[in-house]
């Protein structure tokens, strides 16, 4: 349903060459809420893994961390379960995304243009474009190969998206891949996969909490990173989520200053698996700072080169633990399969 809504149905737009454009704005859809008449068939959509998901690393087998102390990982995970060294369940198959047995009201792409608005239980066939402050899109099924699946406006406040599934389809609009959300809000308990990013912020004052990032694929040469921040953004909580990288490059969380200046990041209690390194803070690419930097408690299946990589910058480093190969163990991949 949509409410306080000038929503315009946004097909999905290319050029000539397959890029992405942003859409017009055409008809409104009315101020009152709505409920579907109906469940849509596609609305307990089962979320697919293929081995290389499932088999965090394998893309990696063979390579021996150098890192000191290393944590070598069992990676086969199928069949096995642990206990959570927590009582709050990790993020996973079961608990984000669009809940079961909720009925979606099918739609082309939006372009959110009211403050205020509210979409919630739509299947959307296209990008979701935020362009008001104060919109909340929530149990949502958004699936696109657009540049970004959701995408914030530069400078809107308020936005939240939780409780969504987004699907990027595993290809971007020019062969490069793209952005499961994109922008800043608070991203609550959303199933996020398919995209070369699973969330791309672009502005300060973010909380990112109870996500599950997955299953990363995209065309053409992706760098792949479950949370990406490149610069020019302040003020963010990374905290109780999933992120599994299983490319064996890039990271779980990329914090970097190709942009600008980073500070005030928390990376608190998350599960973290894969990529390069897992976790990147690295001021390599101008004289811009990264500072206020702090990851703590995280529970980390390392990748191919160690857990982490601080480069022109000093993190606080404390908590930390390097046993998410077996916490992965405890998550539920795919719904309704066994817990792995």
């Amino acid at each position: 349903m949509v409410t306080k809504a000038m929503a315009a149905r946004e097909p999905e737009h290319t050029d000539a060459g397959g890029h992405a454009r942003h859409p017009p704005v055409g008809a409104q859809i009315g101020p009152e809420r709505y409920s579907p008449a109906v469940p849509t068939s596609t609305a307990a959509w089962r979320l697919t893994r293929t081995a290389g998901a499932i088999l965090v690393g394998l893309a990696i087998s063979g390579l021996t961390p150098s890192w000191p102390d290393r944590f070598e990982p069992d990676w086969n995970i199928l069949g096995l379960s642990v206990a959570f060294a927590s009582n709050r369940e990790w993020p996973d198959a079961t608990n984000t995304g669009v809940p079961d047995d909720t009925p979606l009201q099918r739609s082309d792409g939006l372009v959110i243009t009211t403050p205020g608005t509210v979409v919630s239980k739509v299947d959307v066939h296209g990008s979701v474009h935020i362009k008001a402050a104060d919109v909340t899109l929530e149990k949502c099924r958004v699936t696109s190969n657009g540049w970004a699946v959701v995408q914030i406006e530069s400078g809107i406040t308020g936005t939240v998206v939780q409780d969504c599934t987004i699907n990027g389809t595993g290809a971007g609009p020019d062969g490069t891949g793209n952005q499961g959300i994109m922008g800043q809000g608070t991203f609550l308990r959303n199933n996020i996969s398919n995209v070369e990013n699973g969330i791309t912020l672009t502005g300060n004052n973010s909380v990112i909490e109870d996500n599950y990032i997955h299953d990363l694929k995209a065309g053409g040469e992706p760098h792949y990173d479950g949370i990406e921040i490149d610069g020019a953004v302040s003020d963010v909580v990374i905290r109780h989520n999933t992120i599994i990288n299983s490319h064996g490059a890039a990271a779980a969380i990329m914090i970097d200053n190709y942009f600008g200046p980073i500070s005030n990041i928390t990376v608190d209690n998350n599960l973290l698996a894969g990529g390069s390194f897992t976790i990147y803070s690295d001021a390599k690419f101008n004289s811009s700072p990264i500072a206020g930097v702090t990851v703590s408690n995280n529970h980390i299946a390392p990748g191919q080169y160690g857990p982490k990589l601080f480069r022109g910058n000093s993190p606080t480093y404390t908590g930390n633990s390097y046993d998410g190969a077996a916490q992965l163990r405890g998550v539920k991949l795919e719904k309704g399969g066994p817990r792995q």
